[in-house]
C-alpha cells in the first residue's frame, strides 16, 4: 500500500531524485514535461509541413538543424504527442545502420516494425491496423460500415481494400499483403491461431524479410528457390509509397523522422539521403524529417557527402532553432518543477505550498536563477538544465546536512557548498560514456520495435566497431571486411564479414562471420550451406542468431548443414547465441560514437564548464573499461578466445515480484513519475534492507519497471542509467 503524500514523503523525494537528471531526449513517446512557447514558430512551421502533405500529393522534404542542445529532439517529441492526438502517422528512426545497398530495406524494416509493433500476438493494437480500418472508414468504403467484428464484417474489409487498393496499387503487389494483415488480425482477435500466423507472415513481406514456402503460401503466393521477397528497391520504395498514401486517406500522414543522421559515417549519410531523395521525388503524401547539428550538417553539404540535388530536396523546408532567451529558460525549469512537484502539491501540503507560493521555482530558487542569468543574452535549453540538475544536488546536499525542517527554515541557505574535490578528465569521461551505454541498451528494450532483427544491421554494427581497433592495442584484429557490397548478379558471399588475425605465435587466423536472423527454416538453409562449402578462404567460422527474438529454424537441409559445421570442433566453428541485449549494446556503443562525432556529447570538467567529448576520447575510454571485450561477439574477434554468449547470472531476488508491481503502481498512482532510484529507495526502506544490498534492488525496480512497460501498464523512459516511470495515460 501507498502511504500517504505528506512532508517527510516529499523531503525523501527531494534526496531521492533529480527532474533535471535528463537533458536530453531519448524517448519521443515519453511523457516529458515541454513548454508550448519554446520554439514555437519552428513548431508551428513544422505542424504546417506535415498537413500541406496531407491535403495534397505531394510530399515534402524537412531539415531540422541546430546547435547541441537547443532542442531538435525536444521538438520531435512535441511532434510524435501532437501527431498522437489523431494528428499524423510519425515513426521515429534513430541510428539507421545498415551496408549502403541495404539502406532502404532497413529503413523499411525498422518503419514496418515501429508501426506494427514488436509483439505478434496483439497487432490489434497496432498503428497500422488502425490505419488500414481508418483508411476504409473515411474514404467511406465500407459504405457506412464502423464495427466490425463478425466474420462477415471482416470479409467486407477485405473487398473494401480490394477495391481501395485498385487506385492507389495499380500492380496490385502490396495490398494484397496489407489485406491479409488486415483479415489475419481480425480473425485472430476472434481466437484463430492459424490467421495470427497469416498477419505474422505478412509482417515479414513488408518488412522486406525472406519468406519460405510455408509463410508464402499463407499469403497465397509461392516461394521460388531463394524464397519470396521483395525483388529490388523499386519494390521496397512501392510499399513505403502505399503505406504513405494510406495514412493520407485515414487522415494520418506518414512522417519518416530521421534524428542525428549526423551521427552515421559518410558512406552511410550517403546512402540514407540518396534514399530519402528517391522517396520524396516519386512518394505522395509522404514527410521526410532530417534532423541533425547546423555544424555538422553543414559540413556534410559542403563536402558533398550529401549531393546538392539531395539537399535541395531534403531541405525542401528548412527550420533552424536558435538558442533561448532567459525569460523562456525560466520558463523550461518551471515547467519541470510543476510536473515533479504536482503529486505533492495536488495534496495541498502545507510547507510546500507555503514554499511555492514564496517562489515559483523552489527549491531551486529565483534569486539563484538571476545570479546564473546575470549579463546573459541568450543560452542553450540543455544549459538551463544543466544548471538545475546541479542546483538541485546542492540542495540534497543541504538537506542530508542539516534535515528537513532546517533545511526548509533557512532556504535557500549559503550560496555555495563545499567545493567538490577536483576530478581527472579521464574519469568524467568514463563515467559519462559508461552512463550513455547503458541508457541506449535500456532505450531500446524499452523500444524493440525500433531495432528490429535484421542481419545486415548488425553485421554494419560489428563492422563499424572493429574497424576502429584493427591493428591497434592490445587486440590481435589485423583487418576486418565487410563482405556484403556485391555487384547485382553476383552469387552472395559465404559470410557478412571476414576478419584476419594474429595469434600470439605469429599464425594469421582468418575467420568469416554469418549473421542469420531468418524467420523460418527455408531462409537458414542457403546461408548454412554457403558456410559448409568455404572451405578454402577462412580457418574458423562464426554462426551469429539472435537467440531471443529469432532463434535458428531448421529444415531438413538446413540441418544437415548446420550437423556439417558442427562436427568442425569448437576451434574451427563457433555459434554464438546473442539475446536482445547484445543487438542494443552493439547499437549503444555505436550510436555513442557517432554522438561524438557529431559533436553532441558533452561532459562537465572543470565543475560548472562543458566541453565536448571527441570520438578518439570515447575510443580511449571503452579500451579503459574493456566495455568492446565485455561483449561476446566483439570479443570473440578482438582476442583469439572462444567465449560463450553470457546471460543473466543474477540470483532471483528474496522478495515476491507481485509485491514489486503492486509498490510501483501505488507509488505512481499519486505521482506524476518516480525514477526507479527513489522507487528502490522507498522500497529498502519500507522492507528495512541493508544499504550493500541498493544495487541489488535498483535493478530488481528497473526490471519490473520494464516489464510493465511491456505490458503497457507504465511508460519507462531510459535516462542515463536509471529509468523514468510514468503510469500510462498520465501527462
Amino acid at each position: 500500500m501507498s502511504e500517504e503524500p505528506t512532508f517527510e514523503r516529499f523531503l525523501a523525494a527531494v534526496r531521492g531524485t533529480n527532474p533535471f537528471r535528463s537533458h536530453r531526449i531519448t524517448d519521443v513517446g515519453g511523457g516529458e514535461a515541454t513548454v508550448e512557447s519554446i520554439h514555437k514558430n519552428a513548431f508551428t512551421k513544422l505542424v504546417r509541413v506535415v498537413q500541406d502533405a496531407a491535403k495534397e500529393p505531394i510530399s515534402i522534404g524537412a531539415l531540422l538543424i541546430g546547435a547541441p542542445g537547443v532542442g531538435k529532439s525536444h521538438l520531435l517529441a512535441r511532434l510524435f504527442q501532437w501527431a498522437g492526438e489523431d494528428k499524423a502517422t510519425v515513426v521515429y528512426l534513430h541510428n539507421i545502420l545498415a551496408s549502403p545497398e541495404r539502406m532502404l530495406r532497413y529503413v523499411l524494416n525498422a518503419t514496418v516494425s515501429d508501426l506494427a509493433g514488436h509483439r505478434g500476438s496483439d497487432y490489434t493494437q497496432s498503428r497500422l491496423y488502425t490505419v488500414l480500418n481508418r483508411a476504409l472508414i473515411r474514404t467511406g468504403a465500407l459504405k457506412g460500415r464502423k464495427m466490425m467484428t463478425g466474420p462477415k464484417e471482416i470479409e467486407a474489409r477485405k473487398e473494401a481494400l480490394a477495391r481501395l487498393g485498385a487506385k492507389i496499387d495499380p500492380q496490385n503487389a502490396v495490398i494484397p499483403v496489407l489485406n491479409a494483415f488486415l483479415t489475419g488480425t481480425s480473425h485472430a482477435s476472434l481466437g484463430d491461431a492459424g490467421a495470427e500466423k497469416r498477419a505474422q507472415a505478412a509482417v515479414l513481406w513488408l518488412s522486406g524479410e525472406t519468406l519460405g514456402p510455408d509463410e508464402a503460401r499463407l499469403l497465397d503466393q509461392a516461394a521460388g528457390e531463394d524464397g519470396l521477397a521483395l525483388a529490388d528497391d523499386a519494390a521496397v520504395e512501392r510499399v513505403l509509397h502505399v503505406l504513405a498514401h494510406l495514412c493520407a486517406l485515414a487522415e494520418l500522414p506518414l512522417v519518416l523522422c530521421l534524428d542525428q543522421i549526423d551521427n552515421l559515417d559518410a558512406e552511410a549519410v550517403r546512402a540514407l539521403m540518396s534514399y530519402a531523395h528517391a522517396l520524396l521525388d516519386r512518394a505522395k503524401h509522404l514527410v521526410v524529417i532530417v534532423s541533425g547539428v547546423k555544424q555538422s550538417m553543414l559540413s556534410l553539404r559542403t563536402g558533398e557527402v550529401i549531393p546538392a540535388a539531395a539537399w535541395d530536396r531534403i531541405a525542401e523546408r528548412i527550420l533552424e532553432l536558435h538558442m533561448v532567451s532567459p525569460e523562456e529558460a525560466r520558463a523550461i525549469l518551471e515547467g519541470r518543477l510543476d510536473a515533479a512537484l504536482s503529486g505533492f502539491e495536488e495534496k495541498e501540503i502545507e510547507e510546500l505550498m507555503a514554499a511555492r507560493k514564496r517562489d515559483r521555482l523552489f527549491p531551486l530558487g529565483s534569486a539563484w536563477l538571476e545570479r546564473r542569468l546575470d549579463g546573459v543574452q541568450e543560452l542553450r535549453p540543455r544549459d538551463a538544465i544543466l544548471w538545475a540538475r546541479d542546483r538541485w544536488e546542492a540542495q540534497q546536499d543541504r538537506l542530508a546536512a542539516v534535515g528537513g525542517k532546517r533545511w526548509l527554515k533557512d532556504w535557500p541557505g549559503p550560496e555555495d557548498g563545499p567545493k567538490p574535490p577536483p576530478v581527472k578528465l579521464e574519469d568524467v569521461i568514463d563515467a559519462e560514456v559508461k552512463k550513455k551505454l547503458v541508457e541506449g541498451t535500456t532505450r531500446r528494450r524499452l523500444q524493440q520495435a525500433s531495432l528490429p532483427p535484421d542481419e545486415d544491421n548488425l553485421a554494419s554494427l560489428t563492422h563499424h566497431l572493429l574497424a576502429r581497433c584493427a591493428g591497434k592495442g592490445a587486440s590481435t584484429l589485423l583487418s576486418v571486411e565487410h563482405a556484403t557490397a556485391k555487384k547485382r548478379g553476383k552469387a552472395a558471399p559465404a559470410h557478412h564479414l571476414v576478419a584476419k588475425e594474429k595469434r600470439a605465435d605469429g599464425v594469421v587466423v582468418t575467420t568469416g562471420v554469418t549473421f542469420l536472423c531468418a524467420p523460418s527454416g527455408h531462409g537458414a538453409r542457403l546461408p548454412l550451406q554457403r558456410m559448409v562449402e568455404d572451405t578454402k578462404h577462412t580457418d574458423k567460422r562464426i554462426l551469429v542468431t539472435d537467440e531471443e527474438r529469432r532463434p535458428l529454424r531448421l529444415g531438413g537441409a538446413g540441418k544437415a548443414a548446420y550437423d556439417a559445421l558442427c562436427k568442425l570442433g569448437r576451434q574451427r566453428f563457433l555459434h554464438l547465441h546473442l539475446d536482445f541485449a547484445g543487438h542494443a549494446e552493439l547499437d549503444s556503443l555505436v550510436g555513442l560514437l557517432g554522438a561524438a562525432r557529431s559533436h553532441d556529447l558533452e561532459i562537465e570538467h572543470p565543475r560548472g564548464q562543458y566541453r565536448k567529448v571527441t570520438e578518439a576520447e570515447v575510443l580511449a575510454s571503452f579500451e579503459r573499461q574493456s566495455l568492446l571485450l565485455a561483449h561476446p561477439l566483439l570479443r570473440e574477434l578482438l582476442t583469439e578466445e572462444i567465449v560463450k554468449g553470457g546471460g543473466d547470472s543474477t540470483p532471483p531476488p528474496a522478495w515476491d515480484p507481485q509485491q514489486t508491481r503492486e509498490h510501483i503502481m501505488a507509488e505512481l498512482s499519486w505521482r506524476l513519475g518516480l525514477m526507479a532510484k527513489e522507487l528502490a529507495q522507498i522500497f529498502a526502506s519500507r522492507k528495512k534492507l541493508h544499504e550493500k544490498r541498493f544495487l541489488e534492488v535498483w535493478s530488481h525496480i528497473k526490471k519490473t519497471a520494464q516489464a510493465l512497460h511491456d505490458e503497457g501498464h507504465v511508460h519507462a523512459t531510459a535516462t542515463d542509467d536509471d529509468l523514468f516511470v510514468q503510469l500510462r495515460g498520465k501527462k
